[in-house]
Formats: structure tokens, sequence, C-alpha cells
């Protein structure tokens, strides 16, 4: 999960704070600043970005409008999360914690579909264990170890968060290759088209994972979505905890 930064409320042209009387009247905003990526699963959202409260607002209506309480989310994201509760005290947030440092993906056979592979999220390995409970609830909020369990229903469904995940595996696995066999004097070339083709398929952490260990990838990729929070310092690009005393 990327970690991201919202920032300060947008101003209209005559300086003055934005305010809406419809909270679906910040998604042009929270595009330009976050880019067209769920901030939960970090699907790509192709068609139809929600704006999604991280507080819900049905019992909390008083943050209904609130711009700090908004994120995008892709339809699948959000109605799973619906009007669940949830607080940095509780869960790993994407707008709070760096959450790269808590979850990354899993990739095995289809339980009911022989022949496709499901990527799921899960809790990245060595986290304590109150972060790891942190990181499951974050998971169960979102369903986003979600899997559709038949082809009937895959025809279906909306729900093909599992199936995007594996192919973006595939294509972060296939350039990472590539990258290892490429000259040095093609680098600046490649990572103009690999950024490319990261922001098509999105799915950060999955980029992040196949070239941990490569600055300047790991630069391409924190500057190719907007609003990566400031969590990934030079001159390595490592993650690094973002709230003290919290992950």
């Amino acid at each position: 999960m990327r970690p991201v930064e919202r920032g300060p409320v947008p101003l209209l042209p005559n300086g003055q704070p934005k305010a809406v009387r419809d909270y679906k009247d910040w998604r042009a905003d929270l595009i330009d600043r976050l880019g067209p990526y769920c901030c939960y699963c970090n699907i790509r959202l192709n068609d139809s970005p929600q704006v999604e409260h991280v507080v819900p607002k049905t019992p909390v209506p008083a943050l209904r409008l609130t711009w700090n309480n908004m994120l995008l989310a892709c339809g699948a994201c959000n109605a799973v999360k619906n009007d669940g509760m949830c607080s940095p005290a509780t869960h790993l947030l994407p707008d709070y914690h760096n959450t790269y440092l808590g979850f990354t993906h899993a990739f095995r056979l289809h339980r009911k579909m022989p022949g496709n592979t499901a990527g799921e999220v899960v809790p990245r390995a060595g986290l304590a264990v109150a972060q790891q409970t942190k990181a499951r609830a974050t998971i169960a909020l979102c369903g986003l170890a979600r899997v559709e369990q038949n082809a009937q229903q895959r025809r279906r469904a909306s729900d093909l968060r599992w199936l995007y995940r594996f192919e973006a595996d595939v294509y972060a696995t296939r350039y990472r290759a590539d990258w290892d066999r490429l000259p040095g004097s093609f680098a600046t070339q490649f990572l103009g088209y690999l950024r490319d083709i990261v922001r098509e398929k999105g799915f950060f952490t999955i980029w992040f994972d196949a070239f941990h260990d490569v600055p300047q990838v790991k630069e391409m990729l924190v500057n190719a979505f907007p609003g990566t929070a400031a969590c990934f310092p030079a001159p390595s690009f490592d993650p690094a905890v973002r709230v003290a005393g919290d992950l």
C-alpha cells in the first residue's frame, strides 16, 4: 500500500480555502494530488474514481465534507470498507503511516479457477505483533485478500483486484529482468519507459518490491505516483518510518 499525502485544503482562485456541499466535489482535487489510484489496493482507477471517507460519514457525519478525511478508492475497496471504523490506533492507514512497510503481496494458484494465479495483500514479514494486528485489520477492512471463488462469479463480478495484482507482478518481474541485462548507457531511456508502464499499471508496492535494491528506480517510482508521502529519503530511497513511535 502506497503511503500518500493529500496536502492542505485546495485553494480557490481568490486564495480562499475551498469548501464543498457534496463530498464528491473533492474528486478532481484528489486525483490532482494523489493520481488516479485507489489509496488502499493501489489499482489504477480508469473509470469513476470514488471519493472515500477514511472515517465513515454515516456514523460520523461531522466529517462528511472534511478534506482531511477524503481519499480515492476503487469501487471494490469502497464497497467492502463501507462504514467500517478505522483509526491509526487500530489500522495502518495510507494517509498516516508509511504503509509500504506494513504490506506486501502473496501469489498463489487460484483455488477454484485452474490456470489462474491470485494476488493477495498480506502483512509484511518482520512486523511486531501489534503492527501485524493493525495490518490484518486493514486487509479485512478493505477486503484486500478477497479472491473471487469461481468462474461464474468472475463473469458477473467487478472485483478483479486479485487478477490485476498478478498481472502487475508479471510485468514487474519481467522489467526487473530487463533492467539487470541492460547496458548502463541505456538506463535513463529505460527509466522513462518504465515510468510510463508503472503509471499505467498501478500497484506501487509490487514495483517497489521488484526494484527494492535499485535506488534509481525507487526514486523514479516515488516521483511517478503523485502524492507519495515523503518517507523514502535520498540517496537510497529506502522506506522510512513516517510517524515516530509508530510504523
